[in-house]
Order: structure tokens, then sequence, then C-alpha cells
């Protein structure tokens, strides 16, 4: 390729795209031969990929892999890994060799009999099996952050924490079971600031204890121990109403001040003659110093640990529904919300595999984002695992290029086909949504909506 395209940047690139896109096939295919021929319990193992990152896990990174493997057999080295590079080099020239050796063998098997399997070809398909376990975990474990077990049971832990937290303040009525099915985004913030709240509340012995040793608490909370010492103090110097209040803001992300205005507006008449029930100044400033500090903690570690925290809610959502959810709906709670509020820079790897047509997402075969649908409910949303390509381009998705869901139709697309926002009438919160293309003119042309803006 390089001897071609030199001078020919362009060409030298969709080259390469063509090659990484007919390798992915190929592994696809290779896959399902392994899945037919070699037995589930006398496969190599995948448990290791519990401490990968959640977009690595699964055979749809095996294109990526491959071609890892060819450039680093063949003496390049990947950029700022120089070092890892070299110790990988020998594993990556042992599974091409591995690869060449059984496709050599499937094509051979191809000319005689395709609808049987020789033990021959079977313990190449193992062997193979087996050194792709181990290339994988090699390249992924040097290449990218892996979780210790450690780090594992923290966030388990976490999780924990957010689901007791999200289950009193269903009890409480902080926040609504609506919410919870819909996957309002109102709550991507809610929960994290009300966990704070509540494993600072919890006896002796929890999450949030500061008086048991540094490395006991999760990592999310290490960089504030202070402040959540302060946090802490404070508390215990409000009485039942305040600390109330304070919940109540945390839920809905009303700074206490801007509710005690509000407060003042529609009771004029009755806080003239009673001042019972109203926040002294010293206490409202208390609670907005400590709806700050909350809030802060929490939004930091939003923007520190997007991933983890998306993680950790979608599980939070999933243990918390009333109602078993569609496993369509669940995933809504995979995506990137939380990025969307203050991480708007980071990069989410790509985290899908082709399925044949009979497979695919029904909203993918039928409405999309038809002109004659006009939609009064949210949509269900195309699951990642669904989709490789930008639904409006039809780019392929990589490690670079992410994937966004269009509010209004449900569907998967890029960053580029998914630049507008407009506000919707089914959502909660009445703020800009993201949306394609197609919907941002469908929706801002309708005249009903533009009355309900109004």
């Amino acid at each position: 390729v390089s001897t071609q395209s030199t001078g020919e940047p362009l060409r030298c690139q969709k080259l390469i795209e063509r090659l990484r896109k007919t390798q992915q096939k190929v592994m696809e295919v290779l896959w399902s031969i392994v899945r037919s021929a070699v037995a589930e319990d006398t496969r190599a193992s995948r448990q290791y990929r519990d401490k990968f990152p959640e977009e690595l896990r699964g055979d749809h990174m095996s294109g990526p892999l491959w071609f890892g493997a060819e450039c680093l057999a063949a003496g390049s080295s990947v950029l700022n890994h120089e070092h890892e590079s070299d110790e990988l080099r020998p594993l990556a020239r042992h599974i091409t060799k591995v690869m060449e050796n059984v496709r050599t063998k499937l094509r051979e098997q191809c000319l005689r009999d395709v609808s049987t399997y020789p033990e021959e070809l079977v313990d190449a398909i193992r062997w193979f099996d087996y050194n792709w376990a181990e290339f994988e975990f090699s390249y992924v474990s040097r290449m990218c952050a892996v979780k210790t077990t450690d780090q594992l049971f923290q966030q388990h832990l976490t999780t924990i924490l957010f689901s007791e937290t999200t289950a009193q303040a269903l009890k409480d009525k902080l926040i609504t079971e609506e919410q919870m099915s819909s996957y309002d985004p109102v709550l991507m913030l809610a929960i994290p600031r009300l966990s704070i709240l509540f494993g600072l509340q919890q006896d002796a012995g929890g999450l949030l204890d500061l008086t048991q040793d540094y490395t006991s608490i999760p990592e999310y909370f290490r960089p504030h121990l202070t402040m959540l010492a302060e946090i802490k103090h404070s508390l215990a110097q409000l009485n039942e109403d305040d600390v109330w209040s304070l919940k109540r803001c945390l839920a809905s992300s009303v700074d206490p001040l801007q509710e005690e205005e509000e407060d003042e507006e529609e009771e004029d008449a009755c806080m003239a003659e009673d001042q019972t029930g109203i926040h002294d100044p010293s206490s409202l400033d208390v609670l907005q110093c400590l709806y700050l500090a909350v809030s802060s903690i929490a939004d930091q570690m939003i923007s520190n640990h997007a991933k983890d925290l998306r993680q950790m809610l979608h599980h939070t959502f999933k243990l918390n529904q009333e109602q078993p959810a569609d496993p369509l709906i669940m995933a809504v709670a995979k995506t990137d919300e939380i990025r969307q509020i203050t991480t708007a820079d980071c990069v989410e790897p790509s985290t899908s595999e082709e399925l044949e047509p009979s497979q695919r997402h029904p909203v993918l075969e039928s409405e999309g984002c038809s002109d004659h649908i006009t939609r009064q409910e949210p949509p269900v949303w195309v699951p990642d695992s669904e989709v490789t390509r930008c639904q409006g381009c039809e780019e392929q998705f990589t490690l670079l290029k992410r994937k966004h869901h269009c509010r209004y139709c449900g569907q998967i697309f890029c960053c580029n086909c998914t630049g507008k926002n407009a506000v919707l009438s089914f959502t909660k919160t009445r703020l800009p949504v993201r949306v394609c293309d197609t919907c941002f003119h469908k929706v801002t042309s309708q005249p009903s909506n533009s009355q309900q803006d109004t």
C-alpha cells in the first residue's frame, strides 16, 4: 500500500479502510466456524474480558486486533507504546502464522466436504482459538487500562451505593418510576449527588465511612476526602427539614436559592403573616454551600470517570426498575447521556457487530426517520450492538468515530449527522436534545411543536 500510494494519502487511507473491513468480515466468518466446530466447554476461556473496558468486550474487536497483529509482525509499532510493541511482536508473528495455517486448512476442506469438520481441522481451529485468546489478552492489557480485581470490587460497591440510594429516593418520592422507566437525563446527575449524601449518612462501616482506611474508599471519592468531611460536619448541624430540602434540590438540580425565591413568589401572602417553615438566612447559606459542594464532587466524578459512571448507572437503572425492561430499551442507559452533560470531548470506541438483515432491529427496517410519523412518545432506541455504520452518511464507526442516538427516531448516527438539537414534546426537561438532521427538519417544521414551545 505504502509503495503504490506515495504522495496519495487519501488513496492510502481508502485502501487501509478496505483492508480492515475485509479483515473484520473474515473474522466474523471464522468465529462462526469456531462456534460450530468446537464445543463451548473446550474453547479457551474469555473470563479475562471482565477486566476490559466495556466497549472492548466481544468478538467485534477481532478485525482491528488482526490488523494490529499484522502491523506488529511487519515491524511497525503502536504510537506511544513502542516498548509494549516490542514485547508483543513475537506473539503477533506467531498468531499470524497460526491464523494463516487454519485459513489454509479451511480452504482445503472447502474443496472436499463443507458439511463436516475432520478431527485434524477441529484441532487446528481449537489451537487458533487458544492462541487468539492469549494474543487478545496480551494486546489489550498492554495497550489499554485494564482494571484490577480491587478496582472492579470498588466499582461494584459503588454500584450498590447508587442502587440503594435510588431505591430510597423512589421510596421518598424524590424521583419517580416514570423517570426511571424513561431514563430521564436528570437522573444521570441526581443519582451520584444523592449517593454522596446517602453514603455520608450511613452508619460506621459504610462505603463513605471517612474513619476507615484510605484504600477502602473507592477511587472515585478519594480526591475529595477533605471536602466530604466538611460536608458531613455541616450535615450534622442541619435539622430534618433542611436535609430534606437539600435532597430535593439535589434530585431536581435546582439551586436552594432559586427554590426559595420560587416559594416566596408562590406564598408571599402567607409568609407576610407567618414565617414558619421558611429557611433563615444562615440556614439557607449552609444549604447553598452544601448543594454546591456535593454537586461539584459528583460532577467531577462524572467528568473524570465517565465510562465507569455510565456503566454503574446502567446497572442501577436495571436493578431498580419496577418491572423487567425490554432489552432493546436498556440500550438507552448504555449510551452517552453522561458525556453529553459534562464531557462532550470524551471518545467512545465502537461496540458493534454487523448482523444479518433478518436480525436487525425493527426500527432500522421500518419507521426510521419517515416523514409520515409524528412521534408523541419516546422511541425505542436501536441497540449499539446492531449497527456498525452511521444511518445517515453510512460511514463506518471506529475507535474514534463515536455512536450517537437520535432522541426522536432512536437510530444511531455519527457526530456530524447528529449535530443539531431540538426540544421534543415527550421529553421531561424541555431542554434541547440531540437529533439527526432529518428529524431536526421534521420537528422544527411541525406547527404543533412550535405552539407547544411557546
